[in-house]
């Protein structure tokens, strides 16, 4: 495996993490030797000196790690645990000469520059590591002994137990770091599969729905255009006496504007982009609205019932104009289905945390519950004449606004749709006198 190849796979390994744990060992180190050495016996300036330098430097590994930006982590990851590990190895050996001890517990912090050798290098770097510091151990014994043999055979054995540990730790470790790096690196794999078979599934989905639409379209288009040519052919035949020829006619221009009017609600429901946004007042848009359905409201003996809640002043940043469709929409499907004689009422009204809620309901029949779940679909429709987009339109149209369109109530008697979207700002209103 490559120098560094494991990099990757060690986010969630914080260099200042590291420094931590070097400052307690070192810490607990200098106090065990103390401990061991005696109270009265003070440390010799140098290894004090060595100490001190070591801790601050880990002090001051621990600050800068901890305060650089993450996004140049990586980049610096690798420069920083190669020194720390030679500084660890270059470290010991002037700590326990000087310390002037023969049985110095030092050399068991060689430990830890083995541990980060083999959780961020090879296993080539990491036996390599543990040989230089089985090779200091073995120079404490023979400088120990003056070098001259024999040696102490306690020492001995000690520092053969040491090595021992050396590679025993740091092979077992590296071996450890490695299937955790392979295991990630699989991971990494899967996830990226995922992704691009998320994406092939969504493009796959596009193209489905594309498909879906443009057959319904050619569905809705097909029929209009059957029936005005076969009405056209008709009216210019003298199979036909003249009246027959203008019933041909007439049905040929009802189509016309069927398919007009399919058209430019299509063109509604695909064009929202480019509406610009600006302060609309909700409860002047209802008023607007209410004024024009009641004059179709009237024809069926319907009263439009107008309820403002805060004192009628709820805005919105939207397009003015499509909100405006939406609100007329719903309300003319509510006065369609509503019975004669009967009610609609439009509510405006504001919710806390900023949120503004348009409610309409009618008195009509509940919705079939095998319906209730295609209403919002492009194209589907019960209503005789309907092209199945009004419903869809204005549902795009508040999302496109960052709001919803449900159905909040479906009840015979009962029907509510409900329009939440986010409110602006409350405009400053003068006291009336």
């Amino acid at each position: 495996m490559r120098e560094g190849a494991s990099l990757s796979a060690r986010e969630g390994l914080d260099r200042s993490l590291v420094a931590v744990a070097y400052l307690i060992v070192l810490v607990m180190f200098f106090v065990t030797q103390r401990i061991f050495a005696g109270a009265s016996q003070m440390p010799s300036g140098v290894a004090l000196g060595l100490m001190i330098a070591a801790i601050a430097l880990r002090v001051i590994e621990f600050i800068y790690w901890w305060r650089l930006p993450k996004v140049h982590r990586n980049r610096k990851e690798h420069r920083f645990a190669a020194v720390s590990v030679v500084w660890s190895l270059a470290l010991v050996l002037p700590l326990a000469i000087a310390s002037h001890e023969s049985d110095s517990p030092y050399f068991g912090m060689l430990m830890l520059p083995i541990l980060e050798a083999a959780v961020y290098f090879s296993i080539r770097t990491t036996i390599a590591v543990a040989t230089l510091s089985a090779l200091l151990s073995i120079f404490w014994v023979m400088f120990g002994g003056h070098f001259q043999p024999p040696f102490s055979v306690g020492e001995m054995l000690e520092s053969a137990t040491l090595i021992l540990m050396f590679y025993i730790v740091g092979t077992l470790v590296w071996f450890l770091m490695d299937r955790v790096r392979r295991r990630e690196q699989q991971l990494q794999k899967h996830i990226v599969e995922l992704e691009a078979t998320r994406n092939r599934l969504i493009v796959e989905e596009k193209l489905a729905a594309v498909g879906r639409l443009a057959s319904s379209i050619a569905h809705e288009i097909r029929n209009p255009v059957a029936i005005i040519s076969s009405a056209l052919e008709a009216s210019s035949s003298n199979a036909f006496d003249p009246a027959e020829r203008d019933e041909m006619s007439r049905v040929a221009m009802v189509e016309a504007r069927r398919l007009e009017n399919l058209t430019t609600d299509f063109l509604s429901y695909a064009n929202l982009s480019a509406a610009p946004f600006e302060r609309v007042d909700l409860a002047t848009l209802a008023g607007y609205v209410e004024g024009i359905i009641r004059i179709q409201a009237m024809s069926k003996g319907l009263q439009v019932d107008l309820k403002l809640d805060d004192g009628g002043h709820c805005t919105v940043e939207g397009n003015e104009g499509q909100l405006q469709q939406v609100m007329l929409n719903l309300m003319r499907n509510a006065v369609e289905a509503a019975p004669e004689k009967s009610s609609v009422r439009i509510r405006v009204s504001s919710m806390s945390p900023g949120k503004a809620v348009i409610t309409i309901e009618n008195a009509g029949p509940a919705i079939p519950e095998h319906v209730v779940d295609r209403i919002f679909e492009p194209f589907f429709t019960n209503k005789p004449g309907g092209t199945g987009l009004g419903l869809a339109t204005a549902r795009r149209i508040v999302e496109y606004h960052r709001g919803t369109l449900d159905l909040e109530r479906n009840e015979d008697g009962c029907l509510i749709f409900a329009i939440t979207l986010q409110a602006s700002a409350m405009p400053t209103v003068a006291a009336e006198a």
